[in-house]
């Protein structure tokens, strides 16, 4: 380094003395060797800056592609390593400058505090650029697919800025970092007003990865926020929602630890999707079999076997404790046996999974008949599909309920006042 001062000295003085020799005098001699060598000086700095940016970067292409690593790869495409290459003429010029400006000490330090400035810039963006290619290659990671990397690079990056800003402080008010940090402590109640919403959305962020409340693709309703969709981005601020009708929510991430909101992912994990849905049996269909009933079902194959096995234990329980002609005689129901193929019927769909809960049960009558509820899984967890499979089982019980002598309860329609008016 002292070569290259001493280099710069005498090139300065051989400038300076052939203006000397031109009949100038010293004051306005030194005016015009200090613009001369400015001007050089940006000359210099700028074929520098151009050489050091194609040898860079054509250096680590080169290794890039030994390596094969992706990070590597995506820094060498987004031509991140550009920002590293400034600061070779930067701190050449940051050398050269006390020689350059020699008798004009005055505009040394603060083109110097300049040069500084832009030198932390140019590290600052190359690690900001240098974090968003981290984010972008962990999210294609399998692995993290479903975690809150864009939140943690947030942060990297919030630490950076904060970092590079202290510096900058520094340089301009020549200052140490630790009597800014001793001040910023005074100002800590300030701050954490400041960065409030920032704090509670990296507390937010880190219980969210803990716990493994949330993960992108996660099938979510919230709806005090009215979401209810697909969770497509997690940062620090923010969660990003999807809805099926392709709008987006923006959803403080804050309020996914504070409110209660609901995941399906459960259900997208486990064996089966759930059906619970019932409907109304008007009242006053609901009655003993008849004989020409049984007689017509008991050639059903779903209730053959049902029947027959029934009307032994029935008849076993009539003969030896019901009283003959009695209230206590048991005989079967329209509905018992509707519950019964329809149970049987689901067992026999391929598309139910036996494995799990499957129940065919009467709710609670009420002012619109008895509800008669299925509760079962389906294998198929796919939405479309599911909704598909879901109203061709609920289309074949609404038709087959008359064939049990029952009726399904609606409210009266203009129809039926119609009809009333003509009869």
């Amino acid at each position: 380094m002292s070569k290259t001062l001493t280099f710069e000295e005498q090139f300065a003085s051989w400038i300076y003395n052939s203006i000397l020799s031109w009949g100038i005098d010293e004051n306005s001699a030194n005016w015009v060797k200090a613009t001369v060598l400015s001007v050089i000086l940006i000359i210099v700095v700028i074929i520098l800056d151009w050489i050091s940016r194609k040898v860079l970067l054509s250096t680590v292409k080169k290794y890039s592609k030994k390596v094969d690593q992706p990070i590597l790869i995506q820094l060498v495409e987004k031509k991140t390593f550009k920002f590293l290459a400034h600061l070779i003429p930067l701190i050449f010029a940051y050398i050269s400058l006390p020689v350059v400006l020699n008798g004009f000490e005055t505009f040394v330090d603060p083109i110097k505090k300049f040069l500084a400035l832009v030198m932390l810039l140019a590290i600052y963006f190359f690690i900001q650029s240098v974090l968003k290619v981290v984010k972008s290659v962990l999210m294609q990671v399998e692995a993290l697919k479903d975690k809150p990397v864009a939140a943690f690079v947030q942060v990297g990056s919030i630490i950076t800025t904060i970092i590079v800003i202290l510096s900058a402080i520094t340089v301009f008010t020549d200052q140490s970092i630790l009597s800014l940090l001793t001040a910023l402590g005074a100002m800590s109640a300030v701050l954490l007003l400041v960065f409030k919403d920032t704090l509670s959305g990296l507390a937010a962020s880190i219980r969210i990865s803990t716990y493994d409340m949330l993960r992108n693709g996660d099938w979510i309703e919230f709806s005090k926020f009215g979401a209810d969709g697909t969770v497509i981005d997690i940062n620090l601020a923010t969660v990003r929602i999807q809805n099926f009708d392709m709008t987006h929510t923006t959803i403080p991430t804050s309020a996914f630890v504070s409110d209660s909101f609901k995941n399906w992912r459960g259900m997208q994990e486990s064996d089966g999707r759930r059906i619970i849905r019932s409907i109304s049996i008007s009242l006053g269909s609901v009655k003993f079999a008849s004989d020409e009933l049984l007689h017509k079902l008991i050639s059903d194959p779903l209730l053959n076997k049902y029947i027959k096995e029934k009307m032994d234990e029935i008849k076993d329980y009539n003969e030896n404790i019901a009283i003959p002609n009695g209230l206590t005689v048991r005989r079967l129901t329209n509905l018992g046996l509707l519950r019964q193929y329809i149970k049987a019927y689901l067992e026999n769909r391929p598309e139910v999974n036996t494995n799990l809960t499957l129940i065919v049960r009467q709710l609670a009558p009420n002012e619109k008949g008895v509800p008669l509820q299925v509760y079962c899984f389906l294998k198929e967890k796919t939405w479309v599909i599911f909704e598909g499979i879901q109203s061709d089982i609920f289309d074949h019980i609404i038709s087959v309920v008359s064939d049990f002598d029952l009726e399904i309860y609606e409210n009266p329609s203009n129809r039926t006042f119609a009809h009333l008016k003509l009869n």
